[in-house]
């Protein structure tokens, strides 16, 4: 037998024997899940002739940062009222970004371009809203353990 037909032999050899051991190997099974990745408490929001686009539509609630950029022609600004009631409002000319922090609570929120509110130019009714959902972070919430039991005496 030539050299490099026990070469090939022995490749062979070592290939059928690798495979074997991968097929033989016991499956291993998860008890528990993997915690849940965290939601983001910050999310940015491009603003463009006649359109709002947040880049998540799912945050989580309490504060939460939006950074806010006109990618328009137009002067346009972001309008939320968070769950204290307080109006957040940033103004951009084109090109300009700005940030507001807002507290959210869990459910949907509403974010719009409120300029020439009230008439038939308004930035609302030319398609300048979009909601987004706050949620209650999973990754965040700590579970009560139950009591221990009491021992009589």
């Amino acid at each position: 037998m030539s050299l490099a037909a026990r070469a090939a032999a022995a490749l062979l050899a070592a290939a059928l024997l690798a495979s074997a051991t991968a097929v033989a190997a016991p499956r291993v099974h998860r008890l528990r899940l993997p915690p849940p990745p965290p939601l983001p408490t910050s999310l940015a929001v491009d603003e463009r002739e006649w359109s709002i686009v947040p880049s998540k539509r799912r945050v989580a609630a309490g504060e939460v940062t939006l950074r806010v950029y006109n990618r328009g022609m137009d002067d346009h600004d972001l309008v939320i009222v968070d769950a204290l009631g307080i109006t957040h409002r940033v103004d951009l000319a084109p090109g300009e970004s700005g940030v507001i922090r807002a507290t959210l609570t869990p459910g949907r929120w509403t974010l719009r371009c409120s300029l020439f509110a009230g008439t038939p130019e308004s930035h609302e009714l030319l398609g300048m809203v979009t909601t987004i959902r706050a949620a209650r972070d999973p990754a965040r919430v700590t579970r009560s353990r139950p009591p221990a039991p009491r021992s009589r005496p």
